[in-house]
Parts: structure tokens; C-alpha cells; sequence
């Protein structure tokens, strides 16, 4: 029930009579928290006629164009008279927020209801931020925690764990049998590559580091492979300027969700970087994919669930110039931001003179052994995960917590 008793009194008199009124909000990092928004988004709209107001969520907005979010606002969360004035102004019934620990707080705080959604729970140490007082805690099911993992999660208060978030899991599932039996609509030429959200906080957005080192090895090894087209996704900029090997004809799109899941339906090749969201996209439908180098933490991680469930070939791990295991594991006992700080620095050293051509050359060569695989039938992600409902297990919290309230 709304921790709010003017919005209690509100919801007596008017439920029945308008939409609910929410309040959406993703992390300003990658494209993941947008992903995870549009599925709960769309199983919340299947069930009840919605008025969203979309917070923040700048990197993200791309992704979630045509859920029919009627305005956005952005807020500094650090600033209380902020927030309590969009509140006020808004009046909503509860706010959605994905992996923005300080917004979810600041909104809880101004007794609007906060429904969490954390995707990455395997990550989080004593040293990072999580939001442990809010109305309701969902929490992705994936890696199993680690020990730091399981203290941090044992400080949240309303926690509920919910399998793995992605766009309608029974017309996902319908279209992944249908791709797995008669591959119809699948494009023997057409290449997805997805790059992501290309962003870190602790570099800005003019770090192209990671593009310098991975664009052309990718594209080479799709051109190799005999692909003919190849459609860049992710945070690029659209008049970004790639290589185009051979006769390959590229192209760049910002894709909105419902375009890219079409997308990784059709394409007879997919290379991506392993974003989570991604992965379990993936896996709903019975897609594999090469796996980029990972361009955070949480995605070094993620690289664990595609080696032990499906292949190690079909990962892409740094040079050892760059990047080692022992490091980032050390760095990550550190908390999540000072790990990722330190990936992206690496990150960009290697665009040195000195270390570029030899990155290239090996990552080149790990991206081609695991084309070889996806063209000798490798296994496919739905090893990763069984159960894909958590977007409908969100969605179901957060209707009955608010037709409870509207009962009051």
C-alpha cells in the first residue's frame, strides 16, 4: 500500500476512474535498465491502462520509444526539494525504478512507493549503495551470489527475487519455437552487431576507446565469415564513421526495443556485447551469439554464464596485456564503481600505440573461433535460463499492491 496517506485517499476516491499514474526511471549506464523497463512496461499495459512519466533515463530513451511514456522530467536526485516538487506535481501512484539506488531512495523518502528492480544482485558489495528501504525489492535471479553479494542483499528489507526479465515470455517462447523449427524469416547474410550502451559514468560520453578497439576486429571477422550486411545496434552515434570491409554494406541504427528482439529474430549471425539484458533476450528466444569483450564488470561476470552454460568459445575475453581475471577480481572486492573505474581505464590504455595492433590481432582471432561455432550449430542460451517471467511477476506485484491500496 502506498506509504503516501494522500495518495491512500486519492486512490479510494479515483481508482476506478483513471489510469495509474507511474513513474519510470533506468540508471544512466548502458541500455539495460531502458530494456528492463520496456518489459515491465509492456506486461504492466496488457493488465491496466497506464499514465507513465518517464524520469531521467537520458542514455536510455532510444529504447523505449512508442511505450507511450507521455512526458519526461529529469530530477537531481541529491536535491530533496527537487524531488519532493516533482512529486507534487505529478502525484503518482508508485515509481518504477531500475538499478538507480539514489533515486529510488530520494522518491521513497517523499512517501511515494517505489518499486525496485535489480538486475545485476551478484555485483553489489558492502561498498556500493542499494536502496534497502523501499516499498518492494525485485530482484533478477541469474549468478548465484557470492559471499559479499549475499551480505549486501541480506540488508534489504521488502526483498522478493523474480526470474529473469524479458518482453513477453509466452510470445517470446512461441517465437523462439517457431525460429528453432522451421527458422522462418532467419537472413543467412544479415549480421547484428550490438554494442550496447557505450557508457560509463566515470569516463563520459567522448570515451570511444572501446569502439576504437572492437568495431573493426568485428566487422573483419563478420566480412570472413561471409556475411553481406551487417546492422550496428547500440549507443553509436548514427554518423559515426566504421570500417565497411570487402563488399559488406553497414549500417547504424539506435533501435527501439520491439525493433531489436525483431532484430535478433531474423539475423543469421549475431555478435553482441554481453550485456545481461541482452543474453537473456537471447536465451528466450534460443539465439546464440559471440560475445564481445566485456566493457564493464557486470559483464565480465555475465561472460561466466555463457562459458559454463553453453561455451567458452563463444566468449571474447581481453588480452592479458589488458586486462586480468586476478585484477578485476581484486577491484571488485572494492565495490562495483571502483572495478568498472579501473576496467575503463584499461580499457582506453590499450588504444595506445603500443598495445592497439596487438589487441586487435587477438581479439580478431577469439571473435572468428566463435563464428566458426555459431556456424557448426553452437549451443543455444536458453541453457542459461528455464523460467522467463519476471517482467509479468513485476508487473503482477505491482497491480495488486495497488489495487489493495485502492480498496483502503
Amino acid at each position: 500500500r502506498p506509504s503516501n496517506p494522500a495518495a491512500m485517499s486519492d486512490h479510494q476516491v479515483r481508482a476506478d476512474s483513471r489510469p495509474l499514474r507511474i513513474l519510470a526511471s533506468g540508471v544512466n549506464f548502458g541500455w539495460g535498465s531502458a530494456g528492463k523497463l520496456s518489459s515491465v512496461l509492456r506486461a504492466l499495459g496488457s493488465r491496466a491502462e497506464l499514465e507513465v512519466t518517464g524520469v531521467g533515463t537520458e542514455l536510455g530513451r532510444p529504447v523505449l520509444a512508442g511505450l507511450g511514456i507521455t512526458r519526461w522530467r529529469t530530477v537531481d536526485a541529491s536535491d530533496t526539494a527537487q524531488v519532493d516538487a516533482l512529486v507534487a506535481e505529478l502525484a503518482p501512484d508508485l515509481a518504477l525504478v531500475v538499478l538507480d539506488p539514489e533515486l529510488a531512495t530520494a522518491l521513497q523518502n517523499t512517501g511515494c512507493p517505489v518499486i525496485y528492480v535489480d538486475s545485476l544482485p551478484f555485483l553489489w558489495t558492502e561498498h556500493d549503495p542499494l536502496p534497502v528501504d523501499v516499498e518492494l525489492y525485485c530482484a533478477q535471479r541469474t549468478l548465484p551470489l557470492p559471499p559479499a553479494a549475499e551480505a549486501a542483499m541480506g540488508r534489504v528489507k521488502n526483498l522478493t527475487w523474480v526470474p529473469p526479465i524479458v518482453p513477453d515470455s509466452a510470445a517470446l517462447s512461441r517465437a523462439a519455437l517457431r525460429a528453432e523449427t522451421t527458422a522462418v524469416g532467419r537472413d543467412a547474410g544479415l549480421a547484428v552487431l550490438n554494442l550496447g550502451g557505450l557508457h560509463s559514468p566515470f569516463t563520459g560520453s567522448a570515451d570511444d576507446s572501446y569502439q576504437r578497439l572492437v568495431l573493426e576486429p568485428a566487422l573483419d571477422a563478420l566480412s570472413r565469415a561471409g556475411v553481406e550486411r551487417v546492422v550496428i545496434t547500440g549507443n553509436l552515434a548514427p554518423d559515426a564513421v566504421v570500417p565497411s570491409p570487402g563488399s559488406m554494406t553497414v549500417e547504424i541504427r539506435r533501435c527501439a526495443h520491439d525493433e531489436f528482439l525483431d532484430l535478433l529474430l531474423r539475423a543469421g549471425w549475431i555478435m553482441t556485447s554481453p550485456g545481461l539484458t541482452t543474453l537473456l533476450e537471447l536465451a528466450a528466444v534460443g539465439r546464440s551469439a559471440v560475445l564481445l569483450p566485456p566493457q564493464n564488470l557486470s559483464q565480465v561476470l555475465n561472460g561466466d554464464l555463457v562459458e559454463h552454460a553453453c561455451s567458452a568459445q563463444l566468449r571474447t575475453s581481453w588480452p592479458t596485456q589488458v586486462l586480468t581475471r586476478a585484477s578485476i577480481d581484486t577491484w571488485h572486492r572494492e565495490g562495483e564503481e571502483y572495478a568498472v573505474e579501473r576496467i575503463r581505464w584499461r580499457i582506453a590504455a590499450a588504444c595506445s600505440k603500443r598495445l592497439r595492433d596487438v589487441v586487435i590481432r587477438e581479439v580478431t582471432t577469439d571473435l572468428e573461433k566463435g563464428l566458426d561455432l555459431l556456424a557448426n550449430g553452437a549451443p543455444s542460451f536458453a541453457r542459461i535460463a528455464q523460467d522467463f517471467g519476471g517482467a509479468e511477476r513485476v508487473a503482477a506485484e505491482i497491480l495488486s499492491r495497488w489495487s489493495a491500496a485502492a480498496v483502503v
